[in-house]
């Protein structure tokens, strides 16, 4: 019964801070799927030539680490490593 009492009182806060979880969350993943794309964008843009630009590598390496660090998966870590490889021009 005080479990049921808590919520009763404090029912506005618990809502507040779910609901603020919920944003963060799902900020967290449009951020994920942005760098995931500005990544794919610039691979796309390299991979016929296998030449890439000092300022796409720059881009790539920090959307790279902001997206490592939100815990992205292993799909981008190889793009990554490949680009590494190409020509740089």
């Amino acid at each position: 019964m005080k479990i049921l009492d808590f919520i009763k009182d404090y029912w506005t806060q618990i809502v507040f801070f779910v609901a603020i979880l919920f944003f963060i969350f799902n900020w967290i993943r449009a951020t994920k799927c942005s760098l995931r794309n500005d990544i794919l964008q610039i691979y796309d843009q390299c991979k016929e030539k296998k030449e890439i630009s000092l300022y796409q590598l720059e881009a790539i390496a920090l959307s790279y680490e902001l997206y490592k660090k939100l815990r992205g998966n292993s799909f981008v870590e190889s793009i990554y490593n490949e680009v590494q490889k190409y020509k740089k021009i």
